[in-house]
This record gives C-alpha cells, sequence and structure tokens, in this order.
C-alpha cells in the first residue's frame, strides 16, 4: 500500500511537468490571396488513382502584404478525381509574375475536405530572382475555395511560421494588374 502511494504521488507529482513540455503551436503568416480563373475542364481520363482532368489558367492575380502579381495563362491544375471515394485532389503548377518583374513558379497540391467543401494544399514557391529567394525557404498552405459565382477560384496562402519568426521584406505598395 505504502509503495502504491508513493507511486502516485509521484506520478502526480511529474503531471504538471509532463503538460508543460507540450510543444508551442507554429503559427501561420499571411503570404497572399491568388484569384485564378480556369478554362473549362480537359479530360484525360481514368488511371489507377483515378479520374484526372486539367484545367488550364486563363488569367489570374496575386495580392499580399510583401508583393503582387500577375498570373499568366500558362499552367493549371492537373486535378485527380476519385468517383468510388468522393474525393478530388488538387495538382497545380503555375507563375507568379511578380509588378516589379520577377518569376515565381508555384506548385500546390492537396485533397478536398469531404465535410468542409474546400480544398487544403501545400505550397511551395521557387525563384531564383535574390528580391525573392525567401520563398524558397518556408512551407506554405494554402485554402481553396470558389469565388463569386464559381467563375474563378480563390488560393488563401500562408507560410508556417515558429514564434519570432517572419518572411521576406516589405517591398512597397504596388497597384498590381489583373485584381478581381
Amino acid at each position: 500500500m505504502k509503495l502504491f502511494l508513493t507511486i502516485t504521488t509521484l506520478l502526480l507529482t511529474a503531471l504538471p511537468a509532463i503538460e508543460a513540455t507540450t510543444p508551442i503551436a507554429p503559427t501561420l503568416s499571411y503570404i497572399g490571396t491568388a484569384n485564378i480563373t480556369l478554362s473549362p475542364p480537359i479530360p484525360i481520363g481514368p488511371g489507377p488513382r483515378g479520374n484526372r482532368n486539367f484545367f488550364p489558367i486563363t488569367d489570374g492575380s496575386f495580392t499580399g502584404p510583401l508583393f503582387t502579381a500577375s498570373i499568366p495563362h500558362y499552367g493549371g491544375d492537373w486535378s485527380l478525381g476519385d468517383p468510388i471515394a468522393g474525393t478530388f485532389y488538387v495538382d497545380a503548377r503555375y507563375q507568379l509574375l511578380t509588378d516589379d518583374g520577377a518569376n515565381i513558379y508555384v506548385e500546390a497540391n492537396g485533397p478536398q475536405q469531404p465535410e468542409e467543401g474546400v480544398v487544403h494544399t501545400r505550397v511551395k514557391f521557387e525563384t531564383g530572382d535574390a528580391r525573392y529567394y525567401w520563398v524558397n525557404n518556408f512551407v506554405g498552405v494554402g485554402i481553396v475555395t470558389p469565388g463569386e459565382g464559381n467563375e474563378y477560384i480563390v488560393v488563401e496562402m500562408w507560410a508556417v511560421s515558429t514564434q519570432g519568426e517572419t518572411h521576406g521584406k516589405r517591398k512597397g505598395k504596388g497597384k498590381g494588374k489583373g485584381r478581381k
């Protein structure tokens, strides 16, 4: 009995220390919002992973606190649908052309959330332009929703940050082209 009380006391004493070791959750830093217009799908057809369709990009814009950009008409979404599971998976690749002339490659992929009707994506940026080189070095996440009247899609993007971390430098306020 004495051993049981000793072990119980030690466990109850250690409980606050165990709870205190829970890591601090990362935060999200807003990167920007893309409004993207897509053409009707071009069916690629069924395959081993589901039905693949290609949605070409026809136009778009990106607006954020650190830069603004247009989205040229090349690139698109090679989406994958699974009719049995009723799921949809984004597989998008496109380019941002910043208002000051930098080219930034964007890759986004992720599943539709069945209960929410939105798509959660992992977003990767890549550039060789020294002014925006910081975009190569963060983990990005995005939420894809339909725009007004389902005429375009909206992709809101964030960088995953640890406490005190920031991304990029403020580049000034550009007007941007093709804003929706």
